[in-house]
Protein backbone atom coordinates (compact mmCIF):
# COMPACT_ATOMS: atom_id res chain seq x y z
CA UNK A 1 0.00 0.00 0.00
CA UNK A 2 3.05 2.55 1.09
CA UNK A 3 4.31 1.92 -2.64
CA UNK A 4 0.64 3.01 -3.73
CA UNK A 5 0.54 6.23 -1.74
CA UNK A 6 4.54 7.05 -3.33
CA UNK A 7 3.31 5.96 -6.59
CA UNK A 8 -0.04 8.32 -6.46
CA UNK A 9 2.11 11.04 -4.60
CA UNK A 10 4.76 11.03 -7.34
CA UNK A 11 2.24 11.27 -10.17
CA UNK A 12 0.59 14.24 -8.45
CA UNK A 13 4.15 15.86 -7.85
CA UNK A 14 5.15 15.03 -11.45
CA UNK A 15 1.47 16.83 -12.53
CA UNK A 16 1.48 20.16 -10.24
CA UNK A 17 5.28 20.63 -11.33
CA UNK A 18 4.31 20.18 -15.11
CA UNK A 19 1.20 22.52 -14.89
CA UNK A 20 3.31 25.09 -12.27
CA UNK A 21 5.85 25.43 -15.66
CA UNK A 22 3.26 25.56 -18.30
CA UNK A 23 1.52 28.36 -16.34
CA UNK A 24 4.78 30.31 -16.31
CA UNK A 25 6.19 29.12 -19.79
CA UNK A 26 2.15 30.87 -20.86
CA UNK A 27 2.38 33.99 -18.90
CA UNK A 28 6.44 34.56 -20.18
CA UNK A 29 5.48 33.56 -23.35
CA UNK A 30 2.33 36.06 -23.17
CA UNK A 31 4.41 38.86 -21.67
CA UNK A 32 7.00 38.72 -24.42
CA UNK A 33 4.06 38.92 -27.20
CA UNK A 34 2.87 41.84 -25.14
CA UNK A 35 6.26 43.85 -25.12
CA UNK A 36 7.13 42.90 -28.91
CA UNK A 37 3.22 44.38 -30.19
CA UNK A 38 3.53 48.27 -27.37
CA UNK A 39 7.85 47.64 -29.07
CA UNK A 40 6.65 47.44 -32.84
CA UNK A 41 3.52 50.32 -31.90
CA UNK A 42 5.91 52.78 -29.79
CA UNK A 43 8.03 52.61 -33.28
CA UNK A 44 4.96 53.78 -35.20
CA UNK A 45 4.20 56.33 -33.47
CA UNK A 46 8.10 57.68 -33.33
CA UNK A 47 8.34 57.54 -36.98
CA UNK A 48 4.51 59.01 -37.18
CA UNK A 49 5.80 62.07 -35.24
CA UNK A 50 9.29 62.24 -36.75
CA UNK A 51 6.57 62.49 -40.54
CA UNK A 52 4.90 65.47 -38.56
CA UNK A 53 7.70 67.41 -37.38
CA UNK A 54 9.29 67.25 -41.16
CA UNK A 55 6.18 68.02 -42.64
CA UNK A 56 6.12 71.49 -39.95
CA UNK A 57 9.89 71.84 -40.49
CA UNK A 58 9.01 72.25 -44.07
CA UNK A 59 6.31 73.99 -43.58
CA UNK A 60 7.83 76.65 -42.17
CA UNK A 61 10.03 77.21 -44.70
CA UNK A 62 8.33 77.39 -47.63
CA UNK A 63 5.56 80.09 -46.25
CA UNK A 64 8.83 81.42 -45.41
CA UNK A 65 9.94 81.45 -49.17
CA UNK A 66 6.29 81.35 -50.65
CA UNK A 67 5.79 85.66 -48.67
CA UNK A 68 9.35 86.25 -49.20
CA UNK A 69 9.02 86.45 -53.20
CA UNK A 70 5.75 88.19 -53.16
CA UNK A 71 5.82 90.58 -55.52
CA UNK A 72 2.52 92.31 -55.58
CA UNK A 73 0.92 93.65 -52.24
CA UNK A 74 2.80 94.89 -48.79
CA UNK A 75 4.85 92.24 -47.37
CA UNK A 76 3.85 91.19 -43.76
CA UNK A 77 7.42 91.54 -41.91
CA UNK A 78 6.02 90.46 -38.95
CA UNK A 79 5.57 86.84 -40.60
CA UNK A 80 8.42 87.00 -42.32
CA UNK A 81 10.20 87.79 -39.57
CA UNK A 82 8.48 84.80 -37.65
CA UNK A 83 8.87 82.02 -40.30
CA UNK A 84 12.94 83.13 -40.41
CA UNK A 85 13.09 83.10 -37.21
CA UNK A 86 11.65 79.46 -36.64
CA UNK A 87 13.29 78.51 -39.57
CA UNK A 88 16.53 79.34 -38.25
CA UNK A 89 16.14 77.94 -34.96
CA UNK A 90 15.93 74.35 -36.55
CA UNK A 91 18.25 74.71 -39.33
CA UNK A 92 21.63 73.23 -39.27
CA UNK A 93 24.30 76.36 -39.51
CA UNK A 94 25.32 75.30 -43.25
CA UNK A 95 21.33 75.33 -43.99
CA UNK A 96 21.00 78.73 -41.86
CA UNK A 97 23.62 80.04 -43.96
CA UNK A 98 22.13 79.79 -46.96
CA UNK A 99 19.27 80.37 -46.27
CA UNK A 100 20.33 83.56 -44.60
CA UNK A 101 22.69 85.04 -47.97
CA UNK A 102 20.06 83.89 -50.19
CA UNK A 103 17.41 86.29 -48.00
CA UNK A 104 19.63 89.09 -48.21
CA UNK A 105 20.18 88.75 -51.54
CA UNK A 106 24.33 87.81 -51.37
CA UNK A 107 26.28 87.92 -54.23
CA UNK A 108 26.53 84.16 -55.54
CA UNK A 109 23.87 83.30 -53.35
CA UNK A 110 22.31 79.91 -53.66
CA UNK A 111 18.61 79.91 -55.66
CA UNK A 112 15.16 79.36 -53.86
CA UNK A 113 14.93 76.41 -55.64
CA UNK A 114 18.02 75.17 -54.44
CA UNK A 115 17.62 76.41 -51.14
CA UNK A 116 14.46 74.22 -50.92
CA UNK A 117 16.49 70.72 -52.24
CA UNK A 118 19.18 71.30 -49.67
CA UNK A 119 16.59 71.49 -47.23
CA UNK A 120 14.56 68.84 -48.36
CA UNK A 121 17.83 66.72 -48.68
CA UNK A 122 18.44 67.47 -44.70
CA UNK A 123 14.61 66.49 -43.73
CA UNK A 124 14.79 63.12 -45.70
CA UNK A 125 18.29 62.47 -44.67
CA UNK A 126 18.84 61.63 -47.89
CA UNK A 127 18.85 62.57 -51.68
CA UNK A 128 16.29 61.27 -53.41
CA UNK A 129 17.00 62.60 -57.58
CA UNK A 130 15.16 65.20 -57.26
CA UNK A 131 16.64 68.30 -59.48
CA UNK A 132 16.36 72.04 -58.14
CA UNK A 133 15.14 72.50 -62.04
CA UNK A 134 11.94 70.42 -61.33
CA UNK A 135 10.72 72.87 -58.26
CA UNK A 136 8.49 74.81 -59.66
CA UNK A 137 8.00 79.03 -58.62
CA UNK A 138 5.35 80.88 -60.22
CA UNK A 139 6.29 84.21 -60.69
CA UNK A 140 2.92 86.80 -59.79
CA UNK A 141 2.62 89.39 -62.74
CA UNK A 142 3.18 93.01 -62.53
CA UNK A 143 -0.23 94.90 -61.50
CA UNK A 144 0.68 97.51 -64.22
CA UNK A 145 1.17 94.64 -66.67
CA UNK A 146 -1.97 94.42 -69.57
CA UNK A 147 -1.93 90.78 -69.74
CA UNK A 148 -2.75 88.85 -66.46
CA UNK A 149 -0.14 85.40 -67.22
CA UNK A 150 1.88 84.66 -64.70
CA UNK A 151 5.24 83.78 -65.67
CA UNK A 152 6.79 80.33 -64.66
CA UNK A 153 10.66 79.01 -64.33
CA UNK A 154 9.93 75.57 -65.27
CA UNK A 155 8.37 73.68 -68.12
CA UNK A 156 5.32 73.62 -66.25
CA UNK A 157 1.77 76.03 -67.94
CA UNK A 158 0.62 78.24 -65.92
CA UNK A 159 -2.95 79.39 -65.62
CA UNK A 160 -4.16 83.38 -65.87
CA UNK A 161 -4.97 84.55 -62.86
CA UNK A 162 -8.56 85.83 -62.21
CA UNK A 163 -8.82 89.89 -62.44
CA UNK A 164 -9.50 91.63 -58.75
Amino acid sequence: MENVVVALLSSLSTVSATVVVAFLLRSWIATRLRWSVKHEYDKKILEVESQKEMRLKGEVVADLLAEWIKKNGTLDYHQLNKLTFQAFLWLPRDLAEDLSSCLSHKPGAKDVRNIIIDIRKHLHGCDDGLKSKEVIVFHEPDIRETTNFSTVTSDAQVKPKPFK
